[in-house]
């Protein structure tokens, strides 16, 4: 029984030790970190900034971080791992936060990340980016919002009394990572009515859902898109990549899907799964490819770990 005990004992404590190793491994130290962006209702909106490999005038990738619209920050793992491998590629990376429902409901958030556009666009010098190559590229609530913003197209507002806000917040490439492109097809649960209830309530429940679905906005000048989802995911049915996909075909534009075969919601496991394709080096080269730029692949992608065998 001593015995027992020991090895249990000793199991434990290798447990936890090897768990702040395994969370240490989704952590990442971002060159500037807290870069104001905006600041409404006294309440500072921030951004931390990944620098770029390399030499030239580097494209520029915004993370928009998952939640439930309503959770999370810009060091959100799932999505702020990609600052990891699109980084190295020569990309200068941004990952913001923006205000969280219910207390800031659409379109706050919209709002946010179309204020950050405007920013790094307006001062892209600063950090030898190219303010006209700009991929938006979200997870969960955050896909929904590189979504919404990509087809949004919202130009700058020439009368504005802030120089920033008379810059476009259009991008030149979207991915949007297991995201809702509309809320007609997906029922409303606590997260969603956290965000829409004040605009049913204004509105009804029909012309809201209509307001607020990326979809809706599909037209013949939308940038690129790529989306990538699992088809094992427990929240958005693939069905919501394939409808923006036909929609944006439709008018013209080009969207791609990547596939990830038994892939739940999160970026966090895929690397697990059996046969999993290598869609960070699929993302990566389509950016570059997308945004005219030859950044290396590879670098900072996380390890694929065989299955056990069953």
């Amino acid at each position: 029984m001593k015995n027992l005990l020991a090895s249990a004992s000793v199991f434990i404590v290798v447990c936890l030790l090897a768990w702040p190793t395994a969370h240490a491994a989704e952590t990442r130290t971002p060159t500037q970190e807290g870069v104001l962006y905006g600041t409404v209702d006294n309440q500072p909106l921030t951004m931390d900034y990944y620098a770029p490999k390399g030499n030239g005038l580097h494209p520029i990738a915004i993370i928009i971080h998952g939640g439930g619209y309503h959770g999370g920050d810009s060091k959100s793992g799932s999505e702020a791992y990609i600052a990891d491998f699109l980084a190295p590629a020569g990309y200068a990376v941004f990952s913001v936060n923006y205000r969280l429902a219910p207390r800031y409901p659409y379109p706050c958030m919209v709002l946010d990340v179309q204020r950050a556009v405007r920013y790094i666009r307006y001062n892209a010098k600063r950090w030898n980016a190219d303010p006209g190559r700009i991929a938006l590229v979200g997870g969960s609530a955050g896909g929904f919002l590189s979504n919404m913003v990509g087809l949004l197209n919202a130009p700058g507002d020439p009368a504005a009394a802030d120089p920033i806000d008379r810059v476009g917040s259009q991008a030149q490439a979207v991915v949007s990572l297991y995201a809702q492109s509309s809320f007609e097809f997906v029922p409303l649960n606590a997260d969603v009515h956290r965000l829409l209830d004040p605009l049913i309530a204004q509105k009804g429940e029909k012309e809201a859902i209509r307001e607020a679905s990326p979809i809706t906005y599909v037209a013949k000048k939308d940038p690129p898109f790529l989306e990538i989802l699992g088809d094992q995911d427990e929240y958005i049915p693939y069905s919501e990549a394939t409808n923006l996909q036909t929609a944006l075909h439709n008018v013209g534009v080009r969207c791609d899907i990547i596939r990830i075969p038994g892939g739940r919601h999160g970026t966090v496991g895929w690397n697990q799964l059996p046969n999993v394709p290598d869609w960070e080096r699929q993302m990566t080269a389509w950016l570059n490819a997308t945004l005219h730029h030859k950044g290396p692949i590879g670098e900072g992608i996380r390890q694929r770990i065989a299955s056990p065998p069953s």
